[in-house]
């Protein structure tokens, strides 16, 4: 049996440490579109007292409107869409895709909110 070279030793484990990080992999990214009506934002909306000037102001455009004689109801949608990858150097390799999604409607009568709701 040949004895093992210990000079040989160090450079093959300073190697093998190396390669073992580019052994595993992962990334991540989410999208965002719409506008997100945050729960304090939605809970100082007030029907019979908030106007319509104030959601337009505190919110912005709305994704929707929907008008029949004196209402209006304007529909908020948010998504969020988040990707996600992993791999193990020639073993397993994944992704994985996560949409969510939230809706919140505000109901004007005569430029004054008369209701809103989420869903």
């Amino acid at each position: 049996m040949r004895p093992i070279k210990r000079h040989l030793v160090a450079p093959f484990l300073v190697i093998l440490a190396s390669l073992s990080g580019c052994l595993i992999t992962g990334s991540s990214s989410t999208t965002h579109s719409g506008v997100r009506v945050d729960q304090s934002t939605f809970n100082q909306i007030i029907p019979d007292s908030t106007t319509i000037g104030w959601v337009q102001a505190t919110l912005g455009d709305p994704t929707s409107k929907t008008t029949t004689d004196n209402d209006q109801v304007w529909k908020y949608v948010y998504t969020e869409h988040t990707d996600s990858s992993g791999a193990v150097f020639l073993i397993f390799g994944g992704s994985s895709s996560n949409e969510r999604s939230e809706t919140s409607f505000i109901e004007f009568k005569d430029g004054v909110v008369v209701n809103k709701w989420k869903g």
